[in-house]
């Protein structure tokens, strides 16, 4: 015989937990119990229920704290990059694009594998907040965090391919063509919008998801 939990004993808080986790297409039934006890508004004093939404909702407040996990690791990228550049006896530049884009590739496939086995990079770990499925906010694995972090992938690689093609169409002919720098233009646009829209959608949902994290069906929270 199929165990039923009684959901009129739970708190309101043990109602969200359930409400969370329950299966709805195993069952329906348990679910919107679980909803019409939550939303009976005699059962609930409004201070209690404003106070524990209160609780959830500040879990999801993650904008200023992936900000400075994303400088942290941007850092920290950056010191292996010097590192590596003084034992491979490399001159270091700023002005060098291909290294610079080519990084961009390093950062992305890093923040793939932090991800996908740890739910976090190191700046997530020192900032306390973590990547979690959407649905059931239980760890993620590697096919998420790669539907994650597939756009910027993307984009980092198509980076190195436009600056190569440019950096050798320049050495070879000693001019660029109006095509290509159209195509770099164009690039440049879409990056940009892609980087505005991420800001944009993480700003106006109540669990600070960023496109991406609607890709990889996950979220962000304090831990």
């Amino acid at each position: 015989m199929d165990y039923a939990p009684d959901f009129s004993t739970y708190s309101y808080k043990e109602l969200l937990e359930a409400k969370r986790y329950i299966n709805r297409e195993e069952y329906p039934e348990r679910y919107d119990r679980v909803v019409e006890l939550l939303e009976d508004p005699d059962r609930w004093p409004k201070e209690q229920t404003e106070d524990v939404i209160g609780v959830e909702g500040n879990k999801y407040a993650t904008f200023w704290p992936r900000f400075w996990a994303a400088f942290i690791d941007s850092l920290l990228l950056g010191l292996i990059a010097i590192v590596e550049r003084l034992v491979l006896g490399a001159e270091f530049s700023l002005d060098d694009k291909l290294v610079q884009v080519l990084n961009g590739v390093l950062f992305a496939v890093y923040s793939l594998l932090m991800h996908g086995y740890f739910g976090q990079t190191v700046g997530k770990m020192v900032m306390g907040v973590k990547v979690l499925d959407h649905q059931s906010e239980t760890d993620i694995g590697l096919w998420q965090a790669f539907r994650r972090e597939s756009v910027n992938l993307a984009l980092s690689i198509l980076s190195v391919m436009v600056v190569f093609s440019y950096t050798l169409v320049l050495e070879s002919s000693g001019r660029i063509t109006l095509g290509l720098a159209f195509a770099v233009m164009g690039f440049g646009i879409l990056s940009l919008l892609w980087s505005l829209s991420e800001f944009v959608t993480m700003l106006f949902n109540e669990k600070r998801r960023a496109l991406h994290d609607f890709i990889g069906k996950t979220v962000v929270v304090r831990i």
